[in-house]
């Protein structure tokens, strides 16, 4: 049952999309740094810039955060990434054509502490988001999450929502907000989503919070 449950959330979240000669082009621009906290970097074209706010940002670009860092983007959609410090985060693809429907959003968390807010993108009829980390990828609707290390494992924290967490040996539906998924290893299932205690929650949301 959970098997085919997956497959019919993950196909409808995360299922490829045909996109034309309309899309906007690689290097688009498909958002705003909002928010700074100390330093943080993008990384285009193989070279650093300094963020400051109101920098843009780009496709295939990557943030770099510094110690005690946080960023915060606000996509072309209303959606919000927050990242904390010693963070690397890719922009990889990042599309918004609500006249046609169409909305796609890639990102690779590489390093570091999230949240991922969606905004109109998730209201498209053909969307696919999803967040791609080192040990699983993390499939979205109309959410709010966290991911990053937590307790000594890589944590996936939901706040509203629903998001599937899964990688080549299995995955987990999280629909319950105030629950996570711990991933273990490129080659371990996530775990079963379980209720977070106050204290791993607050540690979590403390990651990413500016002062």
């Amino acid at each position: 049952m959970l098997k085919k449950m997956l497959m019919v959330i993950s196909l409808t979240i995360v299922g490829a999309i045909s996109t034309t000669g309309q899309s906007f082009a690689a290097n688009s621009e498909v958002g705003t740094v909002t928010r700074l906290q100390s330093a943080a970097e993008i990384v285009r074209d193989g070279k650093g810039i300094p963020l400051e706010v109101g920098s843009i940002v780009q496709e295939n670009d990557e943030i770099n955060s510094k110690a005690d860092a946080r960023v915060e983007i606000t996509f072309n959609d209303g959606t919000k990434l927050l990242i904390g410090e010693n963070a690397r985060i890719g922009i990889d693809e990042y599309l918004y054509e609500p006249k046609n429907g169409i909305g796609t959003a890639i990102l690779s968390a590489l390093q570091g502490p999230f949240r991922f807010i969606t905004g109109k993108i998730s209201e498209m009829k053909e969307k696919r988001l999803e967040v791609k980390t080192s040990l699983a990828t993390i499939g979205i609707r109309g959410t709010d999450f966290w991911g990053g290390p937590s307790m000594g494992t890589y944590g996936v924290f939901l706040f509203e929502g629903t998001i599937v967490v899964f990688n080549s040996d299995g995955g987990r539906i999280v629909s319950t907000p105030g629950t996570g998924v711990d991933v273990d290893g490129m080659n371990i299932a996530p775990g079963e989503a379980e209720q977070w205690n106050e204290e791993r929650a607050q540690a979590a949301v403390a990651t990413i919070t500016f002062r």
